[in-house]
Parts: structure tokens; C-alpha cells; sequence
């Protein structure tokens, strides 16, 4: 399934919630973030960047979160670029939260029940100089202050390639895996 039809029926319809936690596969990580009060589990490989900041709204509104970033092995041989495909949670202060809040321009909007949460979603797209950045926004409905799962997935024109020297990412693999993370996201009380 691809990342607009997927993201399409996310937007039109809300999706049952999973009836129960999801389970920590053998060999992840665990990582527990007290300053925004979430915790949560990822693969072996891949690296935490706890300061990370989003400029996604531009450089004077940064947001503050910790990001999850894909071993270069997952994008070895592939159109992917492993330098900044990430799964990153995010907070802002305040109530209310929307996905504006977070990505602009924020399309696709809708809702996902899943992970025993609301989800509001929403997705953005940028692509420059042979390289493309798809955005897939989960703003956790509820929170104060705000948090947000975002999926970063930085790409490159496969067609700038000579034949037969890569293939094309499997999106719908790594997106399997960014949700098998998500899945783990508790948050404090």
C-alpha cells in the first residue's frame, strides 16, 4: 500500500484502537525522556539524538523532542537516506493540539485510534535538489503540554542514479517499523 493511499484512508476514517499494549520485541532499546514525560522502545542500531529540534515552521519556532534516527544499514543500496529518516517525539507547550502546530503545510488531516490513543494526523511534503522529505505527523489528542510522533523519511530521486546501482526504499517496511515504535510511546501522568 503506499504512503498516500495509507495516509488517505487514515484521513477519511478512524481506525479501530489496538485492544492492548504493545509488547517490546527482543533486542530493542528502551528510552525514558523525564523532561517531556514519555518513554518508549526501538530497535538496536539506531541512534537517539535527545536534543534534537524541529524547524519545520521555520528557525524561530523550534520544537524541542528527542529523535529516533534509522542505522545507515537500512538505507544501504536503497534511494533512502539514512542521515536524517527518523522517528522523533516532540512536545509544545499548551493545550488544544493540532498538527498546524506542528508542520505546515499540514495535509491529509484525520484521526487514528491506535496504540490505545487518538492520534490526530496529518502529512507534508518538500523535495529539493534530488531530494525528498515526506512528513507523517501523530499529534497525541489530549496532552498539555503537546506531543507529537513525527516520521521524518528523507529520500532521493531514484532516477539520479545510473541502472541496476540501487532500488527503491520499501516504504511500506520502514513505515511498519516507525508505527512497531510508535506502539511503545507511553506517556507519565
Amino acid at each position: 500500500m503506499t504512503i498516500r493511499l495509507r495516509l488517505a484512508l487514515l484521513a477519511s476514517a478512524v481506525v479501530p484502537a489496538v485492544a492492548c499494549a504493545a509488547s517490546v520485541p527482543i533486542g530493542w532499546h528502551s528510552y525514558r525522556d523525564t523532561s517531556l514525560g514519555f518513554s518508549i522502545s526501538y530497535p538496536n542500531g539506531w541512534t537517539v539524538d535527545s536534543n534534537f529540534v524541529s524547524v519545520s515552521l521555520g528557525p524561530d519556532h523550534e520544537i524541542k523532542g528527542t529523535a529516533f534516527v534509522i542505522p545507515p544499514s537500512l538505507a544501504r543500496g536503497t534511494n533512502l537516506s539514512s542521515d536524517n529518516t527518523q522517528i522523533s517525539i516532540e512536545s509544545i507547550p499548551g493545550g488544544d493540539c493540532k498538527p498546524s502546530q506542528f508542520v505546515e503545510p499540514a495535509e491529509h488531516i484525520g484521526k487514528l485510534m491506535a496504540d490505545r490513543r487518538t492520534y490526530r494526523t496529518a502529512t507534508s511534503e518538500d523535495a529539493g535538489a534530488g531530494n525528498r522529505y515526506e512528513t507523517l505527523l501523530f499529534v497525541v489528542d489530549g496532552t498539555s503540554p503537546c506531543i507529537a510522533v513525527r516520521y521524518l523519511i528523507h529520500s532521493t530521486n531514484i532516477g539520479n542514479y545510473d541502472p541496476g546501482t540501487i532500488k527503491p526504499f520499501d516504504r511500506d517496511k520502514l513505515i511498519k517499523q516507525f508505527d512497531a515504535v510508535r506502539a511503545t510511546l507511553r506517556l507519565s501522568p
